[in-house]
């Protein structure tokens, strides 16, 4: 019976992680808005339903949290647009390690964006998403250059990823 509790406390601690690595993902909601407007040349007004945004719209950059000798800490974020007759998704945020010139680095990260048939909620004009990263910085790198893509996975005209976001990060001070 000790050994279970045991095991079964380990098993516990082991499985916890934080939230440092996990994609969150968010709707950007509108929301009806009535707008009245006087009809130019006539005396009659024409009364309209237009929608606005309720929720902030993220831009996308990648922004440090922390940086140490040996770790860099930093955010992924960013936005895309779904409404309509056609949903997109976020799948995943994929890493691809990039080629080390010298003492400069290049990390590259793509967001994948899925497109599947059905229609939006009319109240949902897109999504939000973070990420927080922890990448360990190698001794002899001292630039380290964070490339952020939207792949667009199952569109044929988008073969390319597009580039959206490529901050540089200093590590001269580094000793």
């Amino acid at each position: 019976m000790k050994y279970l509790i045991i095991l079964t406390s380990f098993l516990a601690l082991s499985s916890c992680k934080t939230d440092a690595q996990k994609l969150k993902i968010s709707a950007i909601y509108t929301e009806p808005k009535k707008v009245t407007r006087e009809i130019p040349g006539t005396d009659s007004t024409h009364t309209f339903t237009t929608r606005t945004e309720v929720t902030e719209r993220l831009a996308p950059m990648i922004f440090m949290l922390s940086k140490n000798s040996e770790i860099l800490k930093f955010r992924i974020q960013g936005n895309i647009s779904s409404n309509g007759h056609s949903i997109h998704q976020i799948r995943k945020i994929r890493f691809e390690k990039g080629e080390q010139n010298g003492n400069y680095m290049t990390l590259r990260y793509y967001v994948e964006i899925k497109k599947k048939p059905g229609k939006e909620s009319a109240n949902v004009v897109g999504y939000n998403y973070t990420k927080d990263e922890v990448y360990e910085i190698p001794d002899d790198v001292k630039l380290i250059k964070i490339e952020l893509y939207e792949d667009r996975i199952n569109e044929i005209s988008d073969t390319n990823p597009k580039l959206i976001a490529e901050p540089i990060f200093n590590f001269f001070a580094k000793i």
